[in-house]
């Protein structure tokens, strides 16, 4: 469970650190301050709102190596999160989202966490099983040390 501490870590990192530029997010999109994402709406191909970024959690080697997003519940209670690879988002500036490609019958399959309670995502077993659900492409890189 991270501390306020720690988040505040994520954040401070995050604004001093240029994004990655990988997948979704490229250098011709320009850069995005966490305050712009972290409570994005996303959306699935088919246009259906499937929830909102939480957090971004940041490596030790500066770059963004998972979206945190909420789904369901209600006035944030019984949410459940996920950990999305970041190269699984797509962001067009000129839309009030971020897009992920995802049937909302497959998320609520989605390896999850209870917000309460977060994975150790430095964990090599869970990050295989994350890159898999979500199909990246590229892994997430072995040396990838969430701060």
């Amino acid at each position: 469970m991270p501390t306020t501490f720690q988040m505040f870590f994520f954040v401070f990192i995050f604004f001093f650190t240029p994004f990655a530029q990988s997948g979704a997010f490229t250098q011709a999109q320009g850069s995005y301050k966490a305050s712009e994402l972290v409570g994005k709406s996303v959306k699935n191909l088919q246009g259906e709102d499937i929830g909102q970024i939480e957090e971004l959690v940041i490596g030790s080697n500066g770059e963004v190596g998972y979206a945190v997003l909420s789904f369901g519940g209600f006035l944030g209670m019984g949410d459940k999160l996920f950990a999305v690879p970041w190269d699984s988002l797509a962001h067009q500036p000129d839309q009030e989202y971020v897009t992920l490609d995802i049937q909302t019958k497959k998320l609520e399959k989605a390896p999850g966490f209870n917000k309460n309670d977060w994975p150790d995502m430095k964990d090599e077993k869970w990050k295989i099983l994350i890159r898999e659900f979500y199909a990246t492409p590229d892994p997430i890189p072995h040396n990838f040390n969430a701060r």
